[in-house]
């Protein structure tokens, strides 16, 4: 049995603009091996996801935040750079668009990273969260 598991990609209206495959799994006996994802694929599976949805997300915040806040200028895009960012579902490696601003405003500095402004830690808060949780000493946390 073969599985394939994929991401649409929907505009607004529903229609689908983009289907990416996430994986495909290959079950040789639907019978004999374990009924369901192993812990191995499950992980794999979150992953994956993780890096298109993530991907996806950080590539529209930067398409919407590439016009002059001040004459809706389209801004030209000075490089295409990578940036990690830790998820409870591991580390998902980003597209980081470094910009040029506009000039019709002086300004001390030539170029920015929109992602910068949204991506403000190197990592996800729940995986701060679940991090931070794990750090209390035993029993800190019982309820009686």
């Amino acid at each position: 049995m073969k599985l394939q598991v994929q991401l649409g990609v929907c505009t607004d209206d529903g229609h689908v603009e983009q289907v990416l495959e996430i994986t495909v799994l290959e079950k040789d006996d639907p019978w004999v091996e374990p009924l369901g994802l192993a812990l191995a694929e499950a992980k794999q599976l979150l992953h994956t996801r993780q890096h298109h949805l993530g991907t996806q997300q950080t590539s529209a915040y930067v398409i919407a935040h590439a016009q002059c806040d001040h004459c809706g200028a389209t801004l030209q895009r000075q490089g295409q750079h990578t940036r990690t960012f830790r998820t409870l579902f591991g580390t998902v490696t980003l597209p980081s668009s470094r910009l040029y601003y506009c000039r019709c405003q002086p300004r001390t500095t030539t170029t920015f990273r929109p992602l910068s402004a949204l991506l403000t830690e190197p990592m996800a808060p729940e995986l701060l969260f679940m991090e931070t949780k794990s750090d209390l000493p035993e029993g800190s946390c019982d309820v009686t």
